[in-house]
């Protein structure tokens, strides 16, 4: 009896739970964001199918950036419920309204849910604003000058952003499309932030500087800029009002625990006609506002023969990056060897201009003594003020070089052996003729008469010249090894302007040219995508604060590939576009 009664009692217990019909439904963490930006999508299910929800309709109009499952057994007023969830991460493909068809789960289906993506602007979008575009709290806009510029004349670029809640963790960048068809140059590493209150809003404005160089004529599009960066949303907990009881230290606790929210916004589309250079014109296109030049010898006083000069040339453009600067000529001077070294550039900015300035060091060593020469230098270059060409002009200079006492007297007078044998007066005729060696019935002409011994040292030539140019290989392989490990070192201690140093050391002993200024022709040389890229993002980091986009180990990863990557000295397609279009 005592046993039924048990039993009873279990039953009774099982049946006095409350079974709830199983339904799943769907819910979205914004209803409106921005585009780039990211949405969570929470699916519950509460029935007992052990199926996972099926997400192929959502691949149609997002990337699914993650998935996240969890399940949750409740017991609540006599109600036994099992809840399981999945938290998806979208990242949607397009602009405008999205709707999110039902998601199906073990013979069940969701709700419908919907999201507006907006596209982004000159103005951010702020979800639960009540701003207008009159007063937004962040924007960015774009001027630039001159208005109608010639190809390869520098385009001074202000990009001005309005912040009226405090950005952090800020990026800017530029469009690969609208980039392509110039070199862009920033004028400071970081922006000029000035405070104003602009339609009854205390705002932060912040502007950064750029020399953009257009490399075609004909109308393009400006370059487009775009920001990335985030604001820190308050958190109301409902304190009560205790005023400074909570900003102890400057900190107010009660904003202690804040959400990020996205901004993104970029500059409008806008085109510009770029000038062609004058017709006719045939030699080194140089559109400049300035161009000086000058020389000076170094501190010696008196030139002697046999002794080294040293002349430092620097010459100054206004308007002109470093690697599209001109190059001087240095003409052949009998007696007097010259050897100039590869030019040390270096760039600034002056009154909204990049000014480069280009030092070149020439070592003369003049073999005898006397007055010389040095030919005039001089670069033509056109004046975008006036619309007129103009020439600088280094003056042609007439140095006197001393003897030198420490030097051995010149031979005036070569000792030279005859290669036949004098014709005496006395003796001319048959007997001149006989007096000259005879060659040998059957003998090849001009073989020297112990063969054996001529093949001999040839072979021992040969091995000597071989080996010579194995040993320089490896050497030349050691050093490329050395500064890549020297760029590795400072990559990885965030130093990257030692790594740029190294890195153009490292592509001058790989690719075997002393003429590589750059990272384009880095990336032209080793014809590697992934390596072009990298170097792309390093370049960036090297005129921005921001390293969240680059990362270290994928760069030293490509370049140890590019290291071991075997030098293809076919033709390669050029990266950048012709100067002159």
């Amino acid at each position: 009896m005592k046993i039924f009664n048990l039993f009873t009692f279990f039953f009774g217990c099982l049946f006095a739970f409350h079974v709830h019909a199983a339904e799943i439904n769907i819910n979205l963490d914004k209803n409106a964001m921005s585009e780039g930006d990211t949405l969570n999508l929470t699916i519950d299910y509460n029935g007992n199918s052990d199926e996972n929800p099926d997400l192929s309709a959502l691949q149609q109009d997002f990337q699914i950036v993650s998935n996240y499952a969890a399940r949750q057994i409740n017991y609540i007023n006599g109600t036994l419920t099992q809840t399981k969830r999945w938290t998806i991460g979208l990242k949607p493909l397009k602009t405008g309204k999205i709707t999110i068809k039902p998601i199906t789960l073990g013979g069940l289906s969701s709700n419908y849910a919907e999201v507006e993506v907006k596209e982004v602007s000159n103005i951010a979008f702020v979800p639960d604003s009540k701003e207008n575009s009159n007063s937004p709290y962040f924007q960015i806009e774009q001027t630039f000058s001159p208005e109608t510029p010639y190809v390869q004349q520098q385009l001074t670029v202000w990009v001005t952003i309005y912040d009226s809640l405090g950005l952090q963790g800020s990026s800017l960048d530029i469009s690969d499309e609208t980039q392509k068809n110039w070199t862009i140059t920033p004028l400071s590493n970081k922006p000029f932030i000035k405070k104003d209150v602009i339609n009854g809003k205390n705002m932060n404005v912040l502007t950064y500087v750029f020399a953009a160089f257009p490399l075609k004529s004909g109308k393009i599009a400006v370059p487009q800029f775009l920001f990335n960066g985030f604001y820190i949303k308050n958190v109301d907990f409902g304190f009560p009002d205790f005023q400074d009881d909570l900003m102890t230290f400057g900190v107010d606790f009660r904003n202690a625990f804040g959400q990020k929210v996205p901004v993104r916004m970029r500059t409008k589309p806008q085109n510009i006609t770029i000038k062609p250079k004058p017709s006719g014109f045939s030699g080194v296109w140089l559109p400049l506002s300035n161009l000086t030049m000058q020389a000076e010898w170094s501190s010696q006083t008196q030139f002697k023969a046999g002794e080294a000069l040293s002349r430092k040339i620097t010459i100054t453009a206004a308007g002109l990056p470093e690697d599209m600067f001109p190059a001087l000529q240095f003409p052949d001077i009998e007696g007097f060897k010259q050897y100039p070294e590869k030019p040390e550039t270096s760039m600034s900015a002056v009154d909204g201009q990049l000014v480069t300035t280009a030092t070149i060091n020439v070592v003369y060593i003049p073999e005898k003594a006397g007055k010389f020469k040095l030919p005039q230098q001089e670069i033509e270059w056109f004046n975008v003020n006036s619309g007129l060409f103009e020439k600088t002009t280094l003056p042609a200079e007439v140095i006197d070089i001393a003897p030198n006492t420490n030097l051995p007297e010149e031979q005036t007078e070569e000792k030279t052996t005859p290669l036949l044998p004098a014709i005496s007066a006395h003796n001319t005729g048959k007997d001149n003729i006989n007096s000259l060696p005879q060659q040998k019935k059957n003998e090849p002409p001009f073989l020297p008469k112990n063969s054996k011994s001529f093949y001999l040292y040839a072979l021992i030539s040969f091995v000597l010249f071989a080996f010579a140019f194995l040993m320089l290989m490896r050497r030349r392989k050691n050093h490329a090894r050395i500064y890549r490990d020297e760029v590795i070192r400072a990559i990885k201690r965030k130093d990257y302007k030692t790594a740029k140093k190294f890195l153009l050391k490292w592509a001058k002993v790989k690719y075997g040219d002393e003429n590589i200024a750059n990272f384009n022709i880095i990336a032209e040389k080793s014809g590697s995508e992934g390596f072009s890229q990298q170097l792309h993002l390093l370049n960036q980091l090297l005129y921005s604060d921001n390293e969240t986009f680059f990362d270290a180990t994928a760069f030293i990863s490509a370049l140890k590939k590019a290291d071991k990557q075997k030098i293809n000295t076919g033709k390669k397609e050029e990266i950048l576009p012709n100067l002159y279009d």
